[in-house]
């Protein structure tokens, strides 16, 4: 699809109708910055429902009518499961986790995703179908509200539950003041060099005394030393853009750099010095992770 074919864009908001979600707001503007120029229709497409089969069952009439040629939907957990289904349903193709939206050399739309666990960024493009669906991580664009630009509201009317095979029993909300990351300023993360949950704690009282955030990388979650995986930064988590960012005991994998690189200053401490995180780093030390963490503990309580 070259971007002169683009008529029609859809990004699709999981709503309240009057609270639109801040992914909306970042995909929206990306959208209309990429297109500007052109002559587009944008369309918020808003549908609250929190089951994703009734999310479905709801937007697809409304796709089917307005025959957009793009629908973007925010990679959360209700898009991601969103987008595939509606894929099959509207015999189409999906990029799913796109780090960006680009026009290439040749003018087409081109979806970058990350492949080989992050170590390479693929092209990813859908030529013939409509319409073409993306789903993109929640913070990978840097807009907010006022960087949008004008577009018509669809509000979606939610199906009736019982139309659904998959039926939502239980909501329970995670109390969790280090689960959002997006808009710490400062924020510690810790990696599979920190050694143990006892250090991984450290690091969240770290955070949670300077007023940052606590972030991890996969190996973190998977050893079971204590974060859930709302806090991984990455291609498989969040992406983050904090004035200061201090990684302890990260060997600097592509698909954790991915999730950083927008950060001002990026801090490395590291035993081993010729890891890769360096490579990207402003100020590095190549010391132990957990006794540089047990070393800020000690300042700060000195303060």
């Amino acid at each position: 699809m070259k971007k002169s074919d683009i008529k029609k864009v859809m990004v699709y908001d999981q709503g309240p109708a009057d609270q639109p979600h801040p992914a909306f707001w970042q995909n929206m503007a990306h959208l209309q910055k990429l297109l500007l120029g052109e002559t587009v229709e944008f369309i918020r497409l808003c549908c609250p429902c929190e089951n994703p089969q009734q999310a479905v069952l709801s937007i697809e009439p409304v796709i089917k009518e307005e025959k957009p040629d793009l629908l973007v939907i925010p990679a959360t957990p209700l898009g991601e499961e969103a987008a595939p289904s509606l894929g099959i349903r509207l015999n189409t193709g999906v990029a799913a986790h796109c780090a960006n939206i680009v026009i290439n050399g040749q003018g087409r739309i081109a979806y970058m995703v990350p492949a080989f666990s992050g170590k390479v960024i693929g092209e990813i493009f859908i030529p013939g179908s409509r319409p073409a669906i993306a789903t993109v991580k929640p913070g990978v664009f840097p807009y907010t509200e006022k960087d949008t630009a004008a577009y018509r509201d669809i509000l979606c009317t939610c199906v009736p539950e019982d139309r659904c095979s998959v039926r939502i029993t239980d909501i329970k909300e995670i109390h969790n003041q280090q689960s959002s990351i997006e808009k710490a300023r400062l924020i510690f993360c810790g990696g599979f060099g920190i050694g143990s949950a006892e250090n991984w704690k450290k690091l969240e009282d770290l955070a949670q005394r300077t007023g940052g955030g606590a972030g991890c990388t996969r190996p973190v979650v998977d050893m079971g030393w204590g974060p859930d995986e709302y806090q991984m930064i990455g291609t498989s988590g969040k992406t983050v853009r904090p004035k200061v960012y201090i990684g302890f005991g990260i060997s600097g994998a592509a698909h954790h750099l991915c999730g950083i690189k927008d950060a001002d200053i990026i801090i490395s401490i590291n035993n081993d010095k010729d890891a890769e995180v360096f490579m990207a780093s402003d100020y590095i030390a190549a010391l132990d992770a957990g006794e540089m963490i047990d070393c800020l503990a000690e300042k700060l309580q000195q303060r």
